[in-house]
């Protein structure tokens, strides 16, 4: 049955990214060019490849297995909205990650789009997306008040920069930062979430923001960032904690008022990417053995040590295994 249900999921998430790209090969340009020729100036490189094969990818494929769970489709207005959101997300992040903008600028730029002032391309574009979002959501209110949340979670994340912040403030940071991200995106559809709904997504957008941690363990280390994983001295009691998060998320998904059915797509999904965290976490357990316990000597670990990649068949299957394992428990 549940490789049965794999496959299904698959196939349909792989038509549907092969269709995405279509879309956004003639949106993301054509979206972007009176903004070029207003300021006689283009998004950076850097930008373009994470909207063009990150953001605009994954918010769609996100915002799609939420309507999943609503027994239908993704409509071309909510994939535009998706898409809009893909280009808004770096940007913002940049916003703040690289200091572009002060936080009460960025605060401004949220709360009141219409009335800012913009002084730069970046600031054009996303307050141009904010202020068509705002008239195409269907909770004005909810998207705007989840964006705050995320920024304010975004802030918070600055104190990871910190030698001495404790494991319970990463833990707190990290489920807000991923959490809020990932409720901020259900405003593009057409549904309005529930509480219930809210507190699915909050759990499984923390668990993710886990996974990302665990697989940008050595930027994260060598940019003095603390997280989990890097600060983790027993890799296979961080395993523990993993699965039992994520076996939480799929427990509480699993109460949605929703078809049985529908809800088991959406966790099958999220369950295979949340599991290429248990197959990084393995080979990091074994280094960790391998080096004696402890907190890993990052200053003496190359990158390729540290790099799990899942694009090799055997870490695969070790993805969909382990998928099934947590699914079960």
């Amino acid at each position: 049955m549940y490789l049965l249900r794999l496959i299904k999921v698959t196939r349909v998430f792989l038509r549907f990214i092969k269709t995405q790209h279509k879309f956004n090969d003639h949106f993301i340009d054509g979206f972007l060019s009176p903004f070029y020729k207003l300021y006689n100036t283009e998004l950076s490189p850097p930008s373009l490849h994470k909207i063009r094969k990150y953001y605009c990818i994954g918010v769609p494929v996100v915002c799609a297995a939420y309507t999943k769970v609503y027994g239908r489709d993704l409509s071309e207005e909510e994939r535009k909205n998706a898409v809009l959101g893909g280009i808004l997300t770096p940007l913002i992040d940049d916003f703040t990650d690289n200091k572009q903008l002060a936080p009460e600028q960025v605060e401004n730029l949220i709360s009141f789009p219409v009335q800012y002032h913009p002084s730069s391309l970046e600031e054009e574009i996303v307050k141009q997306i904010l202020c068509t979002l705002r008239e195409e959501v269907t909770s004005p209110e909810g998207f705007i008040y989840s964006c705050k949340r995320t920024l304010i979670a975004q802030k918070e994340s600055e104190k990871q920069f910190r030698k001495d912040i404790s494991e319970d403030e990463i833990l707190k940071i990290t489920m807000e930062k991923g959490g809020w991200a990932l409720i901020v995106y259900h405003y593009f559809i057409r549904e309005v979430p529930a509480q219930q709904t809210i507190d699915v997504i909050y759990q499984m957008g923390g668990v993710l923001q886990i996974t990302h941690d665990i697989f940008d363990l050595y930027k994260d280390v060598h940019e003095g960032i603390s997280t989990l994983a890097s600060i983790c001295s027993d890799y296979k009691q961080f395993e523990e904690f993993y699965r039992t998060e994520c076996i939480r998320f799929f427990t509480m998904a699993r109460k949605l008022p929703y078809k049985k059915s529908d809800i088991e797509f959406f966790i099958v999904l999220f369950a295979n990417i949340m599991a290429r965290g248990i197959v990084a976490l393995r080979r990091l357990g074994r280094l960790q053995y391998e080096m004696g316990g402890g907190v890993l000597p990052f200053d003496k670990i190359e990158r390729k040590q540290l790099i799990c990649d899942m694009d090799k068949p055997l870490n695969l299957l070790k993805m969909i295994w382990h998928a099934h394992s947590i699914m079960r428990e």
